[in-house]
C-alpha cells in the first residue's frame, strides 16, 4: 500500500467518525430533553426514571467506546505508515510526525478528557431525572 492510499483511507474513515460525533451529540440532546420532560411532568413514575437512566448510561457507554474507536483510527493509520517506512519506502515529513505522535499499541481506555465529558453528561442527566424539583 502506498502512503497516499493510507492517508486517503484514514481520511475516509474520519467521515464515518464525524457521523458518529453527530449521533452522539443528538443522543446527548435527546437524553437531556427526556430528563427535562420527566422532571417537568407531574405524571412521571419510577419506570420513566429507570428507562431514562438506562438510556443515558447506555449512551454514555457508547460515547466512551466511540472515544476508544476514534483513538484507534489514528493508531491504525500511524502503524500502517510506520510499517510502510519499515519496508523501505520513504514517507513524507507530515507522515513522519503523524507516526511519531500516534504509532503504538491500540487504545483500550478512553482519553481522560472524553471520560470527564461523559461522566459530566451522565451525572447531569441523572440529576435531572432523580433530584427533587425545587419550586
Amino acid at each position: 500500500m502506498e502512503e497516499i492510499s493510507i492517508v486517503n483511507a484514514f481520511a475516509t474513515a474520519r467521515i464515518g467518525n464525524a457521523l458518529g460525533v453527530i449521533a452522539l451529540i443528538l443522543f446527548g440532546w435527546l437524553a437531556l430533553r427526556y430528563a427535562n420532560a420527566v422532571r417537568e411532568s407531574g405524571d412521571a413514575n419510577i419506570v420513566h426514571k429507570l428507562l431514562g437512566s438506562v438510556f443515558v448510561l447506555s449512551g454514555g457507554f457508547a460515547g466512551y467506546n466511540w472515544s476508544i474507536e476514534s483513538q484507534n483510527w489514528y493508531v491504525g493509520a500511524a502503524n500502517a505508515l510506520s510499517d510502510l517506512k519499515a519496508s523501505g519506502t520513504e514517507i513524507g515529513r507530515g507522515s513522519e510526525s503523524f507516526v511519531a505522535q500516534y504509532a503504538g499499541d491500540a487504545a483500550t481506555v478512553a482519553d481522560p478528557v472524553a471520560i470527564i465529558f461523559w461522566v459530566v453528561v451522565i451525572i447531569t442527566v441523572l440529576m435531572s431525572l432523580w433530584m427533587p424539583k425545587s419550586n
